[in-house]
């Protein structure tokens, strides 16, 4: 064989891997990692609206759906479901929008005032979906207005939302 040796096959290996390596960075071919986790981000969150009783399954408890509009969600329909126990109001929502969905709970207590119902308490984002993926958000403020029938209620939410 003209006296020439052939290098060991880990000596091949390597000269390869690396003339590999480097043909495929001449052609611009890259690797990227199989996932990446997207950052979150905390925003500000400002959203008011009002919600209409939709159903009222027993004397204790509602159900309001409407419109709330603000930042950072933009305009969406929330179903609020909630349930009155002595002077505590416990509820969970789900806000839709057109780029995801929100869900959430609050803890407001209520005041009377003749025929007028206040609430003031805090809300929790438990999750999301689409652009609202992971959303989270906790210690916000949730406040609320209407007649002591629940027929109609102006609420407020503000605070911060992590997604």
């Amino acid at each position: 064989m003209n006296g020439a040796t052939t290098p060991p096959i880990s000596t091949l290996t390597k000269r390869l891997g690396l003339v590999s390596l480097a043909a495929l960075a001449a052609a611009g071919v890259t690797t990227a990692p199989l996932a990446t986790a997207a950052k979150t981000t905390s925003r500000s969150l400002s959203a008011s609206g009002e919600l209409k009783r939709t159903a009222k399954p027993s004397a204790l408890s509602s159900v309001q759906a409407g419109t709330v509009t603000g930042r950072p969600f933009g305009s969406g329909k929330m179903v609020l479901r909630s349930t009155l126990k002595q002077a505590t109001v416990t509820s969970t929502f789900t806000l839709t929008t057109k780029a995801g969905l929100v869900r959430g709970r609050a803890t407001a207590r209520l005041t009377l005032d003749g025929d007028t119902a206040t609430y003031k308490g805090t809300a929790t984002i438990t999750s999301g979906t689409r652009r609202y993926r992971g959303a989270k958000g906790s210690n916000i403020r949730f406040t609320g207005v209407g007649p002591v029938s629940a027929k109609r209620t102006k609420i407020t939410l503000s605070g911060r939302v992590r997604y």
